[in-house]
């Protein structure tokens, strides 16, 4: 049978001159549970709590659970954790379970003491919690439905028999220890859908990538237990949003703030710009929005991604710095000075921390401007190649104009007659009026890789190098015409191919020596 419990009443205290005079019940309504489901918690948000808990209980096995098609459809979050005894399970269950000001374990992901009710309960009406601790197995539930209709707050026992019908209380019995949360009556997420299967496999498809982001450096074990997290019992993948492997990134070192007596460790990553990444490298890094919206701080709570894309307005968002992003770690003890909200999903930087950043914002942003505004190149271009391109800036504008000094341009100006000589200079005056610069921002502000016409084939160019060596009559030493060459655009790309170009153009000599003789 279901066994009511209910949980130690509240009232009033009557206190005059400093003295405990009287004191008066006043229990809350039952209906505070149903008016707290109006937290704010996304299906995403409400997982990622509950997951919190089962990392916090030293789980190394996570597994996010669903069926939309079930006759009573769910959600359950199964995990091999330590579990709890009897007591800690009823005081797991009751709101503001712990204290949010006292000391907690480094590594401890809760705070409130009220993720697993309002998490659970904005999702759905019917929250039941399977825990057990050496040997001992104990359940409990808060329905929403019977707490409306007794009007008082009514936590159910469950019997060893009861705990045989909860989704995957099978594969939760086979474990020596652990946890099983699990979410019925899915009214608000649920109730309106016709099939609710095909809708929750979409909704929870959102979660996986939120789950993947906000653990990855769980899944991956970096600078974080590992803990292996799957869904439907199928492994997810971390998504490191730095792209810290990738050999294009640059990694700036790390940056230390005293603050409450903590440390908080902040690193600027540069991403590679869009057209180095590979398509899985920009499938991850425009996963949760645009490069424009994901640049900014990422700060990160004992491991754990809290909040992500902000720049906490120290500086404004701008194309110039979308490839920007700065990870950043707080200690759990300084919760109460980042204003941490039970969702576990904002947070705003003490003013010690916050007054750091904005030193740091501009220098970080630094490596993003020089990937924009040398796209291609060294930010010094001290390289001395001769550029295609010329960027003029004016007093109130920049524009760009092809390089009349550019060899390939001064030779076909100097093939042509002077009348076509014109008409050449007026056409390279159209192309330059006509340069789609509007159109250009705004794809790049999409995040669509551009590419140079055609990418300039390697072979096209070693093609038009020999042209060009021809051209000259095949004057002069072959190495010292590919040295030269090579210090213009785009030839430049052809460095690693000098030895055969040297040799192509030795043989060509060769060649054109001997059918002279």
């Amino acid at each position: 049978m279901l066994t009511p419990m209910e949980l130690p009443r509240c009232g009033f205290v009557h206190i005059r001159s400093g003295r405990i005079v009287e004191t008066e019940d006043c229990p809350p309504s039952g209906l505070l549970m149903a008016s707290m489901r109006a937290v704010g918690y996304s299906l995403s948000t409400a997982v990622a709590d509950i997951v919190d808990n089962s990392i916090a209980a030293g789980a190394s096995t996570v597994e996010v659970l669903f069926d939309g098609s079930a006759d009573d459809p769910y959600v359950a979050i199964l995990d091999d954790g330590r579990g709890m005894d009897p007591t800690d399970a009823r005081t797991a269950m009751r709101l503001a379970g712990t204290n949010a000001t006292e000391q907690r374990d480094a590594a401890d992901l809760g705070r409130f003491g009220l993720g697993l009710k309002t998490a659970s309960l904005s999702q759905c009406r019917r929250l039941t919690m399977v825990t057990k601790r050496e040997g001992i197995t104990t359940g409990l539930s808060w329905d929403l439905d019977l707490i409306e209709k007794t009007g008082a707050w009514t936590l159910i026992v469950h019997s060893a028999a009861e705990l045989e019908s909860v989704p995957y209380f099978g594969e939760f019995d086979k474990l020596p220890s652990g946890s099983l949360v699990v979410w019925t009556k899915l009214d608000r997420l649920l109730d309106d859908e016709h099939d609710k299967g095909h809708f929750l496999d979409a909704q929870m498809m959102v979660v996986r990538d939120h789950l993947s982001l906000v653990f990855h450096r769980f899944i991956t074990s970096d600078r974080a237990a590992r803990v292996q997290i799957g869904m439907n019992f199928r492994r997810l993948v971390g998504l490191d949003p730095f792209l810290s492997r990738s050999k294009q990134t640059q990694v700036d070192r790390e940056e230390e703030v005293a603050v409450g007596g903590s440390r908080v460790t902040v690193q600027a990553f540069t991403l590679p710009y869009l057209n180095k990444m590979s398509k899985a490298e920009r499938t991850i890094a425009t996963a949760h929005g645009s490069l424009r919206d994901s640049q900014g701080f990422y700060v990160y709570r004992a491991g754990r991604l809290v909040v992500w894309g902000t720049w906490f307005r120290l500086t404004p968002k701008n194309e110039m710095g979308r490839l920007t992003r700065v990870r950043v770690d707080i200690p759990n003890s300084l919760d109460h000075l980042w204003s941490l909200d039970i969702k576990k999903s904002a947070a705003v930087p003490p003013t010690a921390v916050r007054n750091r950043l904005r030193e740091l914002a501009t220098k970080f942003v630094e490596p993003s401007e020089r990937i924009h505004t040398f796209r291609g190149r060294k930010a010094s271009d001290a390289s001395g190649v001769v550029r295609t391109w010329s960027v003029i800036e004016d007093r109130d504008a920049t524009r760009y104009e092809i390089n009349r000094d550019h060899p390939s341009v001064q030779r076909l100006f100097d093939a042509l007659p002077g009348e076509l000589s014109g008409l050449l200079g007026d056409a390279l005056n159209v192309i330059e009026s006509t340069f789609p610069v509007q159109d250009l921002f705004n794809r790049m502000s999409n995040d669509t890789p551009i590419e140079q016409a055609a990418t300039s084939p390697i072979e096209l160019l070693m093609e038009a190098m020999i042209r060009a060596w021809e051209l000259t009559g095949r004057s002069g030493a072959p190495a010292g015409f590919v040295d030269v060459m090579m210090q213009t655009e785009p030839f430049n790309l052809l460095v690693d191919y000098r030895g055969e170009l040297i040799e192509t153009l030795s043989n060509s000599t060769t060649e054109g020596n001997t059918s002279v003789e």
